[in-house]
């Protein structure tokens, strides 16, 4: 993803999306933001490296996020995923 709309576009994408399909956008879009060399503008590096770290915590199964209170449901997903794209519309990002 190389400018604000796609990544914005595959957020948008992630949320529309059920389980499992969730799963593997997610895995890739922290790939994406971990690999990334594109995105040299600092505020940018760390609003996203803060977001990919907490999608760790997403847990789809209930069961499991009973084992770790820090695991987190779609609801909470969500509310992460348009909380980045209310940060990453005010960044000065092409």
């Amino acid at each position: 993803m190389k400018n604000k709309i796609e990544f914005i576009d595959y957020l948008n994408k992630i949320l529309a999306e059920k389980e499992p399909a969730r799963i593997d956008l997610i895995k890739y879009l922290q790939e994406e933001i971990w690999n990334s060399e594109i995105i040299n503008n600092e505020i940018i590096n760390e609003i996203l490296i803060e977001f990919a770290y907490d999608l760790d915590f997403y847990e789809p199964n209930e069961e499991w996020r009973k084992e770790n209170s820090s695991y987190f449901g779609g609801k909470r997903l969500e509310e992460l995923i348009k909380q980045a794209i209310g940060k990453i519309k005010n960044c000065n990002w092409l």
